[in-house]
């Protein structure tokens, strides 16, 4: 029985871990949208 709850917390470690990094990879991407539309913008401005 120990074996299975140490498996099932393994899993949700993993998946906590996988999270995490989905959510930082998403915050990156929110990161490089905004400074490429300021670039549009500043590019629109200009012209």
């Amino acid at each position: 029985m120990t074996f299975f709850l140490a498996g099932y917390a393994v899993v949700w470690a993993v998946v906590f871990v996988y999270t995490l990094m989905i959510k930082n990879g998403q915050r990156k991407l929110e990161q490089e949208l905004t400074l490429l539309e300021e670039l549009v913008h500043r590019q629109n401005k200009a012209s």
